[in-house]
C-alpha cells in the first residue's frame, strides 16, 4: 500500500534515496578492496575469487530475497540484509586475510546486500506509477550510483592516511545510519495474496532481458575488479578518476532519462549501447594514458546508466503487484551471475593473458551476449 498520514509519497522517496545513497557509500567503500588484497600479497585469480565470492553470495540470495519479499514485506527484509552487511564488514578486524573465515564473511556480505537492494527496489516499484516508471527508477539510480562518483577517491584518501581498517570501521559507520532511515520507511507490500501468474512464466518471458542483464554484470565486474589492478590504472590517483568518470557517465544517463528526455528510455537504444559498452572493453588494451582510462570509464559508465533502467521498465511491464519483489530480484540475480563470471571466471585466466587480454575476451563476450539477447527477444 502506498504510504498515507506522516509517511508521504515525497517522504518515503527521499528515504529511500538517502538509504540507497548510504548503502552505496559503503559499497564504493568496497571497490578498494582489490587494492587492499593485493597489498596483502593476494594473487589476480585470489582477488577474482574474493570478489566473486561476493557476488555468488548475493546471487544465490535472489530467490530467498524474492521469496521473503512477499511472506514478510519490504522494510523487514531490508533491515535484515543491513544487519547481516554491518556484521560481514566489521568481521574484517577479526578475519583481516583471505582464507576460510574471510570468504565465509564475503558471502554472508553479498547476502545482506542482496536483500538490501531487493528490498529498497521492490519500494521503488510499488510507490511509482506504472507510467512513469522508468523516470522514478532512473532518480532512484542515481542515488544509487552517485557515492560510486566521488566515494572511490574519499575511501582511497582515507586508507592512504588511516589505512584500510579505518576505511573498513567508516563502511560500518554508514551502513549503521542506513540501517536507521529504513526503519523509518513505511511498509509497502499489500498483505499476501494467492499469486496470480506462474514464477516460471515469468521467467521465460523475461529470459531475454535477463541475457542482458548477465552482460551489463560481467562487464560491471571485469571493470570494477581488474581496472584498479591493471597497469593503467597502476598510478597514484587513477583509480579514483577511472570510477569518478564511470559513475558520473551513468548518473548523467540516468537524470537525462529520469528528468524527462524521451528518448533514452527506448527499447530501440539496447543494441547501440551494449556495442559501444563491448567496444570500450577492447580499447582498454589499447594503451596506458590517462585519457583513455577516463574516456573508457565515462563510455562505459553511460552505456551502464542507459540499459539499466530500460530493461528495469520492460521486465516489470503487466507484471503483477505481487510479483515485483521477485523481478526486482530476478534482475539483480542476472546481473550478480554476470558478475561472477566476469570476476571469477576471467580472474582465472588473467595469470595467462594478461589484463589486456581480459578486456579483449570480455569484449568478445559482451558483445555475443548482447546479440543474442537482441535475437531472442526479437524472436
Amino acid at each position: 500500500m502506498k504510504p498515507s498520514g506522516p509517511h508521504s509519497l515525497r517522504f518515503a522517496l527521499r528515504a529511500i534515496n538517502a538509504a540507497t545513497f548510504l548503502f552505496s557509500t559503503a559499497g564504493a567503500f568496497f571497490l578498494l578492496l582489490p587494492v587492499y588484497l593485493l597489498q596483502v600479497g593476494s594473487t589476480s585469480s585470489q582477488i577474482g575469487l574474493v570478489a566473486a565470492v561476493f557476488r555468488i553470495g548475493s546471487l544465490l540470495a535472489r530467490p530467498l530475497a524474492g521469496r521473503l519479499l512477499e511472506r514478510f514485506g519490504r522494510r523487514s527484509v531490508t533491515l535484515v540484509g543491513a544487519g547481516l552487511a554491518i556484521v560481514s564488514v566489521l568481521s574484517l578486524f577479526i578475519f583481516p586475510r583471505p582464507g576460510g573465515p574471510f570468504l565465509a564473511m564475503r558471502v554472508l556480505q553479498g547476502v545482506g546486500t542482496s536483500l538490501v537492494d531487493s528490498g529498497l527496489g521492490a519500494m521503488v516499484t510499488d510507490l511509482s506509477p506504472p507510467l512513469a516508471r522508468v523516470q522514478v527508477f532512473a532518480i532512484y539510480t542515481v542515488w544509487m550510483n552517485l557515492a560510486g562518483v566521488v566515494m572511490p577517491a574519499l575511501g582511497e584518501a582515507i586508507a592512504r592516511h588511516g589505512g584500510f581498517f579505518s576505511l573498513f570501521a567508516a563502511a560500518a559507520l554508514v551502513l549503521a545510519t542506513a540501517l536507521v532511515i529504513v526503519q523509518r520507511l513505511p511498509e509497502t507490500a499489500r498483505p499476501r495474496q494467492e499469486s496470480s501468474q506462474p514464477l516460471r512464466g515469468l521467467v521465460e518471458g523475461a529470459a531475454p532481458l535477463l541475457l542482458g542483464a548477465m552482460t551489463i554484470g560481467l562487464a560491471y565486474g571485469v571493470l570494477t575488479v581488474f581496472v584498479p589492478v591493471a597497469r593503467i590504472a597502476e598510478a597514484p590517483g587513477r583509480a579514483g578518476m577511472f570510477f569518478f568518470a564511470y559513475f558520473a557517465g551513468l548518473i548523467g544517463a540516468r537524470l537525462a532519462g529520469g528528468l524527462g528526455v524521451g528518448w533514452m528510455a527506448r527499447p530501440a537504444l539496447l543494441l547501440p549501447a551494449y556495442g559501444i559498452l563491448a567496444a570500450s572493453l577492447a580499447v582498454l588494451s589499447l594503451g596506458d594514458s590517462v585519457i583513455l582510462l577516463v574516456g573508457v570509464g565515462l563510455t562505459c559508465g553511460v552505456s551502464h546508466g542507459v540499459l539499466t533502467p530500460v530493461i528495469y521498465a520492460l521486465l516489470q511491464f503487466g507484471v503483477p503487484r505481487d510479483r515485483r519483489g521477485w523481478m526486482v530480484a530476478l534482475l539483480a540475480a542476472a546481473f550478480d551471475l554476470g558478475n561472477v563470471v566476469g570476476t571469477m571466471g576471467l580472474g582465472l585466466v588473467a595469470e595467462r593473458l594478461g589484463y589486456r587480454g581480459i578486456f579483449i575476451l570480455a569484449a568478445g563476450i559482451v558483445a555475443a551476449g548482447a546479440a543474442a539477447a537482441h535475437w531472442w527477444g526479437r524472436r
